[in-house]
């Protein structure tokens, strides 16, 4: 059984990975049913998708779109039949029967303030190494509209926006250059008045300066700069996202203070501009 908690993470946005636990309800399992909670551990609503693929067997239960409150744990979440399993628990592939897609926030209530001016969230000038629709990796409705900024590690980095600290993650070293190594990047993902959060990532090691719950403010100093998760140079991946009942997590569009109406393209160097 080990297995199907295993695939469930794996399924799930790599992005995902630290937020979600699926986990076998011991008490409620029975010799005929599985039964699986979820918990949602960040300080956040999330939004949580689970979508059926064609050939699933009508006897797996579940709830398809589900608003899972802040460090909420759901039970009976999923509840699989023993007798569809071919010879144990442990053989079950939940990749074969479901895509996952998770978003933070409520989809009801957030809406992004479009004429909100972010602020850059270095200090000193920095070379934009990959933009929005970046054929490299911003080639996802996730990541349409982010940002890379080539940074040294060390490099402090600043909150874009006000709002609540909602989920980070630190303890990684490890970084490469392919997409397997997505989940050990360290990040600070903060929420704002709007509903829309903003994630901060490829932290260094021990590299967020703030605590979850923390309430910053713009311009703050939040995080320090690393090379960590799915890179091939250091920098700074920046995004804003909202939650939405299709999608889950989708980016937005946003724009800086003192670069209204400008379009950011790679290779050129921004610094923070006052209005």
């Amino acid at each position: 059984m080990r297995s199907i908690v295993f695939l469930l993470f794996f399924c799930v946005s790599l992005s995902h990975a630290q937020q979600v636990q699926f986990k076998k309800d011991s008490i409620l399992t029975t010799k005929d049913t599985l039964f699986y909670s979820i918990k949602n551990n960040m300080l956040s609503p999330m939004f949580f998708i689970m979508n059926p693929k064609k050939g699933i067997p009508k006897e797996i239960q579940y709830q398809q779109r589900t608003l899972i409150r802040a460090c909420e744990q759901l039970n009976s979440f999923v509840k699989v039949p023993r007798n569809i399993l071919e010879n144990d628990s442990a053989s079950v592939n939940l990749n074969t029967y479901f895509s996952f897609k998770a978003g933070y926030g409520d989809p009801t209530t957030v809406k992004h303030n479009d004429n909100y001016l972010y602020l850059l969230p270095y200090k000193k000038k920095k070379k934009l190494i990959q933009g929005n629709f970046g054929r490299f990796s911003h080639d996802h409705i996730r990541s349409y509209h982010a940002f890379d900024f080539g940074t040294k590690i060390g490099d402090t980095i600043y909150a874009a926006r006000e709002g609540k600290v909602v989920m980070t993650k630190e303890d990684s070293k490890k970084h490469g250059r392919t997409r397997k190594y997505s989940s050990f990047a360290n990040y600070i993902i903060i929420q704002h008045n709007d509903g829309t959060t903003a994630a901060y990532y490829h932290l260094n090691f021990n590299g967020v300066l703030i605590e979850n719950g923390d309430m910053v403010s713009r311009g703050q100093a939040i995080g320090i700069s690393g090379m960590t998760g799915f890179t091939t140079t250091p920098h700074l991946h920046f995004v804003v996202h909202k939650t939405t009942e299709k999608d889950g997590n989708v980016s937005v569009p946003i724009t800086f203070e003192g670069y209204e109406k400008k379009k950011f393209r790679k290779g050129k160097r921004y610094k923070r501009r006052k209005k």
